[in-house]
């Protein structure tokens, strides 16, 4: 390896991808000449990026320091460290690239075939797409590192790699610090950010030190997010929350932690006029706090996750989406097809369209006519089991399948049909659903759905009440001073 790849703190990364360009990302220990070199071969990176048009940010814990024209401050990055952001452009849609980072004439990066990218498919492009899910991981544990190895291999085996990836907050416990980002974030899956854009959307723990309100902090400088509409979707002007394209499918992130959730809010009006605009057959959104839970967390009870349900879940059903993920409370939960479950308590009767398993190997696919349309059913998933330590308070009526197992999810979506699974550590597939939309479904509300087995808290083999446990929540941690603290995940 080439001595100057020491000089790289952080990354390369990939951000921001479009039809046309992508956005490469890293960190130096100095100040260097940054170069981004790429082409269609590994043996030919004919093509470069470089001088004034890389962004460049600068750590420094003096915020009286005057930086030069054109150098953003770090919010909280090592000091005298140097981030910058590659833009690269004029590219052809859906095609593989490779890239190299450089410093001046000196590489940086290794001549592997790792680091390469695919462009994002026109939007409308009838082709495959796959893409890995995962919330609340950022623990920088052993269970985080199997969960991430787990899907690896399940994907290697079938030969298929994903195309993007969608982490659903907490990616960095316990305070989102930049520190946590490096060590519990990018450095945990620097070989999938070496060729897979991560789509994020901010936890409460990256809300404790980035805000969604003023776009501040770690959680900002580390990522780049479209705010004008540049990968598909309606400009939202912000990079708390944003929407994206990728082939037949339309993406929309939300900032369910510190945004006014209200549907008067610049968050709901932008999301109403972006639903109302798109040309998809396909609407994924996906956000931190769910509006249906009973793990770690219970919707029926927290603010966050009653305001999600109450004001964002109809705009949301109205524009017809088809899939909600979400994370924040620790275990796996899949509903039934639902519609309208707006009150609280959440109830299941009449807002359940089909309380099959959803199983294509089982009770059958969900069904939805083709197109989007207004009030046909979504199907929400918890994905809030990606390391962190697991929990469950109770069961959520609506739910089809609650497993308390670390795990993620990979979604394909191929044509008229929407597969799903949730795979667990050991690389076993615990949960299988689907959704196909296919000619005109006439939806009928149940009055009286299938529910789930009722769920009762553990208890001591001679059948007495376990002594007191520590929070689901509880973690506990060898921070820098060697302390042990309580942090929850309020």
């Amino acid at each position: 390896m080439d001595p100057n790849s020491e000089l790289i703190q952080r990354g390369p990364y990939l951000q921001l991808a479009t039809p046309q360009s992508i956005v490469i990302v890293w960190r130096t220990e100095t100040n260097t000449t940054p170069v981004v070199r790429f082409g269609k071969s590994l043996d030919r990176l004919e093509r470069f990026v470089s001088g004034d048009s890389i962004g460049r940010a600068f750590g420094t814990t003096n915020k009286n320091l005057k930086l030069p024209e054109g150098v953003r401050r770090l919010h909280s990055a090592p000091r005298n460290c140097w981030q910058y952001e590659a833009k690269v452009e004029n590219l052809q849609p859906d095609t593989l690239y490779y890239y190299a980072v450089y410093h001046g004439e000196h590489r940086l990066t290794e001549a592997t075939e790792s680091y390469h990218f695919r462009t994002q498919p026109v939007p409308g492009t009838d082709r495959p797409i796959r893409f890995w899910v995962v919330g609340d991981s950022g623990i920088g544990r052993e269970a985080q590192s199997f969960v991430h190895a787990a899907m690896k291999g399940y994907v290697q085996k079938q030969n298929r790699p994903w195309d993007f990836y969608l982490h659903l907050g907490d990616m960095a416990y316990y305070s989102g610090r930049d520190v946590e980002f490096q060590t519990r974030f990018f450095e945990i899956y620097d070989e999938t950010l070496l060729n897979t854009v991560c789509w994020p959307t901010m936890g409460n723990h990256e809300g404790a030190t980035s805000k969604g309100t003023n776009g501040t902090g770690p959680y900002f400088d580390g990522y780049v997010l479209p705010t004008k509409g540049e990968a598909g979707g309606l400009a939202s002007g912000t990079e708390a929350y944003y929407s994206f394209d990728y082939g037949r499918a339309h993406f929309v992130c939300l900032d369910s932690h510190d945004m006014d959730r209200r549907p008067t809010g610049p968050m709901a009006r932008w999301l109403q006029a972006d639903l109302e605009q798109t040309k998809a057959d396909w609407i994924i959104a996906y956000f931190h706090h769910p509006p249906y839970t009973k793990g770690s967390h219970d919707s029926d009870r927290e603010k966050q996750l009653v305001q999600m349900r109450t004001y964002i879940m109809p705009i949301l059903e109205s524009g017809g989406v088809d899939l909600v993920l979400t994370g924040h409370s620790h275990i796996y939960e899949r509903s039934m097809l639902i519609d309208g479950a707006y009150g609280t308590p959440t109830i299941a009767e009449n807002v359940v369209l089909d309380d099959g398993d959803g199983d294509p190997k089982g009770a059958g696919a969900y069904r939805k006519s083709a197109g989007i349309h207004p009030n046909e059913g979504a199907v929400q998933v918890v994905a809030g089991n990606g390391g962190i330590n697991l929990g469950r308070k109770g069961t959520m009526p609506i739910m089809r399948k609650i497993i308390v197992e670390h795990g993620s999810v990979l979604v394909d979506i191929y044509g008229d049909t929407l597969d799903a699974v949730m795979v667990n550590r050991n690389g076993e597939v615990r949960d299988h659903f689907a959704i196909v939309k296919q000619s005109v479904v006439n939806a009928q509300r149940i009055r009286y759905p299938w529910r789930p087995p009722t769920w009762q808290k553990p208890k001591a083999p001679d059948g007495q009440e376990l002594p007191p446990q520590p929070p689901d929540d509880f973690i506990p941690v060898v921070p820098e001073h060697d302390e042990w603290r309580y942090l929850t995940g309020e």
